[in-house]
């Protein structure tokens, strides 16, 4: 991609521009040493990531085949899993296996699928966290009874407009193209910002990454401040004829700002970014690997040495953890019982985020985690997550399939895993 490169300082960070997607720029893969692209190296390892990227390929179709249910009256989609735990429709859960293989539906049903998410979503008073198969919607995390916070997580506006963009892109008609921008819209309104990054009150703690809506992560969050990035972005140029400009210009205004300000939560000591800077300041293993592809070379060195250093800590069967520290997270919503689930299971999802950064600088290291990861999500029947003794969460995990797809994929077509997003 064209483009300038940012430094770590506050006015140097440069904004997104163009398309959603398109985010800054950095050295190419083939000028970072210990890539070797053009060498036999480089292409032995570049087969091995496609072979694997290939046999996950075909454990995604198998576990979506299994995992379809009927949503509304006759549409037969994938859910997240092939078991029984999670039925509806989460953005990214359900994002993430399409994006790795668009041709799972037709454009006749990509339409279907734009009906159903319009009818339930646009006439609410901001995104929900999840539309369940009748097509109810449920605002927070957790279940019906016991939800894990009160606020509409951060990331929704993003995560939902994402989605939609890309049913349109693959062919899909968007009804209410319009209410679509007003929710949006009235959603964001919900985000609170400080010193041009997404915030959280400590004294009023809710979710900021769905991925870690039990943890209590407050003051300037890094998870959801990268991801309004590109979603604000993304809807500027979607909406931009279906709501007013100065609103447009308003989200475009935001997601310059959020670039220009990371540099708050990048701690000095730790050579990597936190996951807030209040409560749980502690390094964001899966958002280091997003944030990588908006820093300097000397930065996205610092992230992948704090990966070499804490390796022991964060990987385990090749599955990735969202933290270091054996002791878990410092604040909670709801309690996560130790070494389990986000506070300290290991993810295979988490992998795919960190993969491509790590592949970025030390390829023999990026090797060892993909082959370790793919030999042993086969053998578990592909969990959402994993304790230190193998057993975990929802088995036929789709997101724990197509996440690491993605990262493999970024890595075998030498492009920023950030395109994702």
């Amino acid at each position: 991609m064209a483009g300038k490169k940012i430094r770590l300082s506050r006015r140097k960070f440069l904004a997104l521009t163009g398309k959603a997607g398109a985010v800054l720029s950095i050295a190419p893969i083939d000028l970072i040493p210990g890539s070797g692209t053009g060498s036999e190296g480089y292409k032995s390892n570049n087969d091995i990531f496609r072979k694997l990227l290939e046999r996950l390929r075909e454990s995604l179709l198998e576990s979506l085949t299994r995992s379809k249910i009927v949503f509304g009256s006759s549409l037969k989609l994938h859910s997240p899993s092939v078991s029984a735990t999670y039925r509806g429709i989460w953005p990214d859960d359900f994002l993430y296996p399409m994006m790795v293989q668009p041709d799972l539906y037709n454009k006749e049903e990509l339409t279907a699928i734009a009906r159903f998410l319009t009818e339930s979503i646009v006439d609410l008073p901001c995104f929900p966290d999840r539309v369940e198969a009748d097509g109810m919607p449920v605002m927070q995390p957790g279940s019906l009874n016991s939800p894990h916070a009160i606020h509409m997580p951060l990331h929704l506006p993003a995560a939902w407009i994402r989605l939609i963009d890309h049913l349109e892109k693959w062919g899909a008609e968007i009804p209410r193209k319009e209410d679509w921008a007003r929710i949006f819209e009235r959603s964001m309104e919900l985000v609170p910002f400080s010193c041009g990054l997404a915030y959280i009150d400590p004294q009023h703690p809710g979710v900021d990454f769905g991925f870690h809506d039990p943890e209590a992560i407050t003051g300037f969050v890094l998870m959801s401040s990268m991801i309004l990035h590109f979603g604000l972005t993304r809807a500027a140029r979607f909406f931009d004829n279906c709501i007013d400009k100065d609103v447009t210009t308003r989200w475009t205004r935001l997601a310059k700002g959020i670039p220009e300000n990371l540099y708050r939560l990048f701690d000095k000591e730790e050579g990597a970014f936190l996951a807030g800077s209040k409560d749980c300041r502690q390094v964001n293993v899966w958002g280091n690997g997003l944030a990588y592809w908006m820093v300097e070379p000397a930065e996205q060195k610092s992230i992948v040495d704090w990966y070499r250093k804490h390796r022991d800590d964060i990987f385990l069967k090749g599955f990735t953890r969202q933290i270091a520290e054996k002791d878990g997270w410092q604040r909670q919503l709801v309690n996560v019982p130790l070494g389990s689930y986000t506070n300290g299971g290991f993810w295979s999802i988490g992998t795919g985020w960190v993969l491509p950064a790590i592949a970025h600088q030390d390829i023999e290291f990026a090797v060892e985690i993909a082959k370790e990861l793919v030999a042993n999500v086969e053998k578990l029947a592909f969990p959402e997550w994993i304790d230190s003794k193998g057993a975990g969460g929802a088995m036929g995990f789709l997101a724990g399939i197509a996440g690491p797809m993605m990262g493999l994929t970024a890595i075998v077509e030498q492009r920023p895993f950030s395109d994702y997003f």
